[in-house]
């Protein structure tokens, strides 16, 4: 699952709403499987997390004064081999 980019076409405010409900979300997924009587069962949160990764990242872009901006460092240097 690729994560979709909701910088585009969402508001500040949709992007929050989105976030919010994968946020609950984490509180209560739970998948279960039953095989030849042996029960399992496990949190399924990776398709949650990708979305919430998503959202965090669109509000980033959408209003970096108010969720901060990612931090690019960029390093420059020439160094010449002594021969």
């Amino acid at each position: 699952m690729s994560a979709v980019d909701y910088s585009i076409g969402f508001t500040r405010d949709e992007v929050v709403e989105i976030l919010d409900v994968h946020k609950a979300e984490l509180k209560k997924t739970l998948a279960s499987w039953s095989d030849s009587g042996s029960s399992v069962t496990k949190r399924r949160i990776d398709e949650i997390h990708i979305v919430i990764t998503a959202c965090q990242e669109a509000l980033c872009k959408i209003a970096p004064a108010e969720f901060g901006s990612k931090a690019r460092i960029a390093i420059s240097s020439t160094n010449f081999i002594n021969r």
